[in-house]
């Protein structure tokens, strides 16, 4: 998270001091072409490579996140999608042969596969996937473009294209992207997504492109790219969920362990410590609808129900970026982080979760999300 921060700083610090507006009248002529050449070296090369850095900002619930992943992408004829691409990350990687794709876990040493059935029967199955969240292909047309200009970042001379879509849902967030391109190389350096709810800032995302390569040969995606997962076990997407929902936390289960060390390093009883009843609130940093909760639970100023006790759990975030997130809340109960590894023991389907649990250790209740229910559960 300190890494994070001080990115953040120094690229603010870096657009304050080395940023120049564009000189009064200037011709937009030389940004378009650039723009225009851009788009075709991106759309038209056979094959590219480029290291992805993606840093989230989200205001809302005052989270910060952040990844990068190495991307080789080739326009392959014989795909099903016309595409093929090899993304590759830290803990995990995505490799789609035009067929078939494959998402490998490196922590749980699994491959997850994806059949061309199964990915074409939803036209939009890539749509969401984090290698295209910022993608330098997805440039707009000259004429989509709002306002264009110039800039001058740490002595590089860039052009600068914003375009806003408005959200068809009414009070819906509205988004801003700028897209940051470099008219020497004819490369985007950087695109920044920034979404509008109301007059507020809701969050900001900016995509950092480095590392640029491309080739005229299509690449032959298979296993040489991913040589250190051939040895893992490989799953359907079937079979994968069903691991996934197996073992969830269900009501009428007996819980065997009571003791889990918190946030602040002490040893805390879920049950059994007293007449009370236990609310278990499974969530995590950047959840929007975590965020929801934490929002109407604060209305009532967390003024619990004498008959329960209300805890909060993160299987994600450790203690160290727990502290400051819940101080912001004003969450005044017992938490526990990650590293309490109290999620081998609760596993959840999405978040939040509501788990109830009697002084015995008995689960009585596990509601998703936040709603009436949990409301008269917990006030």
């Amino acid at each position: 998270m300190k890494l994070f921060s001080a990115l953040i700083l120094a690229l603010t610090a870096l657009l304050l001091t080395h940023c120049e507006a564009p000189a009064p009248g200037e011709n937009t002529t030389d940004a378009i072409s650039v723009l225009e050449a851009t788009r075709s070296k991106m759309l038209t090369t056979p094959t590219h490579h480029y290291r992805f850095t993606s840093a989230w900002d989200n205001r809302y619930s005052r989270s910060t996140w952040a990844d990068s992943m190495d991307i080789t992408y080739s326009w392959l004829p014989g795909s099903d999608l016309g595409f093929a691409f090899f993304a590759e990350g830290t803990g995990s990687s995505v490799l789609y042969d035009g067929k078939d794709e494959l998402k490998i876990d490196h922590n749980k040493r699994k491959v997850i596969r994806t059949t061309a059935a199964e990915i074409g029967n939803n036209p939009d199955y890539f749509a969401h996937a984090m290698s295209f969240h910022g993608d330098p292909k997805s440039l707009p047309e000259p004429a989509a473009v709002d306002l264009v200009s110039d800039t001058i970042i740490n002595g590089r001379k860039l052009y600068s294209y914003s375009q806003t879509t408005k959200s068809p849902a009414a009070g819906g967030p509205n988004t801003t992207y700028v897209y940051l391109l470099d008219p020497e190389q004819k490369v985007v350096d950087r695109i920044r997504k920034i979404s509008h709810l109301g007059g507020d800032t809701s969050q900001v995302i900016d995509y950092f492109f480095t590392d640029y390569s491309f080739s005229e040969d299509l690449h032959e995606f298979g296993d040489a790219d991913r040589h250190r997962s051939m040895a893992y076990r490989e799953v359907s997407k079937a079979a994968d969920k069903e691991e996934r929902r197996s073992g969830l936390i269900k009501p009428g289960a007996q819980l065997h362990r009571a003791d889990y060390t918190d946030i602040n390093s002490k040893r805390q009883m879920l049950y059994g410590k007293s007449s009370k009843k236990t609310v278990i609130m499974f969530g995590f940093i950047g959840c929007s609808n975590c965020e929801l909760a934490f929002r109407e639970m604060k209305k009532k100023e967390f003024a619990t129900r004498d008959d329960v006790e209300l805890v909060y759990s993160s299987p994600v975030n450790d203690a160290a970026a727990l502290k400051p997130y819940l101080e912001k809340k004003a969450f005044p109960f017992t938490s526990f982080g990650e590293n309490s590894r109290m999620n081998d023991n609760f596993k959840v389907a999405g978040f939040p979760t509501f788990v109830l649990i009697d002084q015995k250790g008995t689960v009585e209740k596990v509601i998703g999300g936040y709603d009436s229910e949990v409301e008269r559960m917990l006030f």
